[in-house]
């Protein structure tokens, strides 16, 4: 059964909820609208070396694994 202090409990929750997406907005907009299109292609780019960067280091670090279970059969 509720009480009126879980509804003001809950009250309170959600205007803080409201409040929160609000100027979560508020900024989001001011990003936005600060950044230029340069901006925008340069993380773009960043991104797409970023992951390519990574998808070479797990192919390098499987080829380095695989080289080092082969030696470490010759020795046997």
């Amino acid at each position: 059964m509720l009480t009126w202090k879980d509804y003001d409990y809950e009250r309170e929750r959600r205007q803080d909820k409201i409040a929160q997406a609000k100027h979560y907005r508020m900024v989001q907009s001011a990003t936005d609208n600060c950044e230029s299109n340069f901006t925008k292609i340069s993380i773009r780019m960043l991104d797409s070396i970023g992951s390519r960067l990574v998808q070479w280091g797990s192919q390098l670090q499987c080829r380095c694994a695989e080289m080092t279970m082969s030696a470490s059969k010759r020795a046997i």
